[in-house]
């Protein structure tokens, strides 16, 4: 058996088999166990090894007195979905607590990272009503062992689509999820349609996604591998994004120019400089201002490509930034632009409009009219349309003899879509704008059910090339988007509700803070979470992000119990052990924010929360309980608690109470959080010294906090790039914990995970 055991899985078992598992891994492979436990272990890891991990795995951690709880293990979601199927069938509510639920991995216990890290989230956890139960478990798991043996092999011919994982991949970097990042990474890969080059794209995008900026523009070879390439577009607003910022935002404000200019020559132009050789339309402010300082870096700036920009950038707090920067340029004297070399680097920056101005201006050189035409077919206007066909026209018999087959092409398209000189193109006239123009074209190319390509694609293409300042700008423009949505049906709403992850990116994710403009969206958003009943738990945390920011922006009463009441909602249909942080977070979060009816609707969403509390008080910990008993302060409820059944602080988390003495440090702009959880630490840890930090820059405070805390947690989804730079320079080679959600909830399971960690 042993033999047979691939390196991976050697590891997991051995790690399995150890710590707080009476039957170690020496007693199993030496048969120096009781024959009983073998018995219980063996069949399923020969039975596991021999299919290849392509048979789940049950085995259950002993005490000294036999098995105390059981794991099972599967390796995709596949396999997950039938193991939990089939032990609800042989164990399910008779014997043991299992309802099909995954189990809330807790990385700082080995065993159960070792599982994590092995099979991911395919992991569930059962435990035995009562102790007679233990031996039904036994039975009935070796009646299940032997209903897989006599299985017949079922050829696996399906595979998860490729679209699906990578939405769940821009979820878990939406929700800061790392680990679910890295596993759905890996499974993209597995996939077989990715190669080398999108490998490193997606690495990138990754480690962009998840807020590692600092780890990224230090990242030197990974940068390096992928100059000189033709980079897709989100690869160049990561790349380019994320440089600025680790070099350039934080002297923004210093008003030396030439100190920010020599930085930026030495930093960044002088080792990437190939990343600025093509904008493609990218609208993201930080890396507009980065295409700005190139220009500017150069012996001779490109002055058209600079004014460019400036057009480009939105009319926003930083704007007369980038209009001084650009105001350099009036002093100085530039040599006349080759139009031919201006006309190549727009149509490289996707500036379609100021390529054909360079082109209508060095009419009739030859290369002119494929640049018109390019163009044209681009912007999709009929102005300028018409405007190019006219010019073509005049076009001699000569002249047109060096033209492609393309450039023909590309006549012909124009003339049917614009001459109007049939009915057949009047019909055409009516046709849905370019899905690449804009949200709303977009939501029109879902709705007419006719694609030339896959929507989602199309989506993925253009969101950089699109303002958010500009929606920020427009609030009807939002609330005829939201209603067209939210109001779909059919396959249209499907194609809506996959395109979730893009639309938390674009009206979330990306402004700095929430916009009163995209309330609307919000709404609709989590609404579509709610549709979807049980959902991941990265898609629970951006349904919290949703709902924080809507709530922030002081709804009316009306739209306010709407939105609680479809929180409810999702917390109803995702109502499991595992999820206990995360509701008392939410109803954390509802406490501290004002509430325009007077609190009734998200009081009936604590009473949710404590009815999920109460179904599984047996596995609550102590620390969660004294989040719900604040909480019940909080909503004036607190005799609500006065069922539960007393709870007591196992022995290890008495003794941590008792030794830990160190410095704690919680660094948070969602201060009441970080201070609930500091109270509760200062209890639980009477001896610990516990600081709690909101600098929204590099303080020297901070950074003295970050290089001496024995213990730091970053609260990153609430706090600043700038902060998190400082922190990680200071730390070190310490540990930073990253807790999934922002609530002193996840912020306490982070440091108590780590405690017993340690100890």
């Amino acid at each position: 058996m042993i033999d047979t055991l691939l390196s991976r899985d050697l590891s997991w078992l051995e790690a399995f088999f150890s710590g707080r598992n009476v039957l170690k891994w020496e007693d199993v492979i030496e048969r120096s166990a009781p024959q009983a436990w073998l018995e219980q272990v063996l069949p399923w890891i020969t039975s596991f090894t021999s299919s290849g991990g392509g048979l789940p795995i049950v085995l259950p951690v002993f005490g000294p007195n036999g098995p105390c709880h059981w794991y099972g293990m599967a390796s995709n979601e596949v396999g997950a979905n039938a193991l939990s199927q089939e032990l609800m069938a042989f164990v399910g509510p008779s014997f043991s607590d299992f309802r099909g639920q995954l189990h809330n991995m807790d990385s700082s216990d080995v065993i159960e990272r070792s599982l994590l890290e092995r099979f991911g989230r395919f992991v569930f956890r059962f435990d035995p009503v009562g102790n007679a139960d233990c031996d039904n478990i036994a039975r009935a798991l070796q009646s299940y062992l032997g209903s897989l043996r006599r299985r017949p092999e079922i050829p696996d011919r399906t595979q998860r689509p490729f679209g699906k994982i990578r939405a769940e991949f821009d979820c878990a970097l939406l929700a800061g999820n790392e680990s679910d990042a890295r596993r759905l990474r890996d499974e993209l890969i597995s996939s077989g349609r990715i190669n080398a080059e999108q490998q490193k794209y997606l690495d990138i995008r990754m480690l962009a996604g998840l807020g590692r900026q600092y780890q990224l523009a230090h990242d030197y070879p990974l940068i390096k591998s992928v100059l000189g390439l033709s980079l897709p577009a989100q690869t160049i607003a990561d790349l380019v994004g994320t440089l600025y910022s680790a070099y350039i935002a934080e002297l923004e404000d210093s008003g030396d120019d030439e100190a920010l200019l020599d930085t930026f020559r030495k930093e960044i132009s002088g080792n990437f400089g190939s990343l600025f050789l093509e904008r493609k339309g990218i609208r993201h402010p930080n890396v507009l201002k980065a295409f700005m300082l190139f220009e500017l870096v150069q012996a001779e700036p490109n002055r058209d490509r600079c004014q460019s920009i400036v057009s480009a950038y939105p009319e926003d707090d930083g704007r007369g930034l980038i209009e001084r920067w650009a105001g350099r340029l009036a002093t100085t004297v530039l040599p006349q632009t080759d139009l031919f070399e201006s006309a190549r680097q727009a149509m490289a920056d996707e500036d379609f409009g100021l390529a054909l101005q360079f082109a209508f201006d060095a009419l009739p050189a030859p290369w002119t009219y494929r640049v018109m035409l390019q163009c044209a077919t681009e912007m999709d206007d009929e102005e300028v349309a018409l405007r190019v066909l006219s010019a073509v026209e005049n076009v001699s018999d000569t002249e047109r003899l060096k033209w492609t087959k393309m450039d023909f092409v590309l006549i012909q398209q124009l003339r049917a879509e614009f001459s109007g000189k049939s009915e057949e193109t009047d019909v055409i006239l009516n046709r849905t704008p370019r899905p690449e123009a804009d949200w709303l074209s977009w939501v029109g190319y879902v709705e007419s059910g006719i694609y030339d390509r896959p929507p989602l694609q199309v989506l993925e293409d253009a969101l950089t090339r699109w303002s958010v300042e500009s929606y920020a700008s427009d609030p009807a423009v939002c609330r005829v988007l939201a209603e067209r949505i939210g109001n779909a049906s059919g396959d249209t709403e499907q194609m809506f509700r996959d395109a979730f992850a893009p639309l938390v990116e674009f009206f979330v994710d990306r402004p700095d803070r929430p916009v009163r403009a995209f309330g609307p969206i919000y709404a609709m958003l989590i609404r579509i979470v709610a549709w979807n009943g049980m959902v991941s738990a990265n898609e629970l945390e951006l349904a919290s992000a949703l709902v924080q920011a809507l709530v922030s922006l002081a709804p009316s009463s009306q739209d306010y119990v709407e939105i609680v009441d479809a929180y409810t909602e999702i917390l109803c249909a995702n109502n499991a052990p595992s999820n206990v942080d995360w509701a008392l977070n939410a109803a954390e979060m509802l406490a501290l924010q004002a509430s325009p009816d007077r609190g009734e609707s998200r009081l009936r969403f604590f009473m949710a929360v404590v009815d999920m509390a109460r179904a599984c008080a047996h596995r609550l910990r102590s620390v969660q309980y004294e989040v719900l008993s604040l909480l019940a302060k909080d909503y004036g409820c607190s005799g609500l608690l006065e069922a539960f059944p007393s709870l007591e602080a196992d022995s290890q988390e008495q003794a941590l109470r008792t030794d830990f003495a160190d410095l704690i440090c919680i660094y948070t702009l969602t201060e009441p959080a970080g201070q609930r959880a500091q109270q509760f630490l200062r209890k639980l840890l009477p001896q610990a010294k516990v600081e709690v930090n909101a600098d929204h820059v590099a303080t020297d405070k901070l950074k003295h906090l970050a290089a001496n805390a024995d213990i730091f947690v970053f609260a990153w989804k609430s706090s600043k790039h700038q902060a998190y730079f400082a922190v990680k320079d200071a730390r070190g080679a310490k540990q930073t914990l990253l807790p999934l959600g922002k609530g002193s909830a996840s912020i306490l399971n982070c440091v108590l995970g780590q405690l017993e960690h340690n100890g």
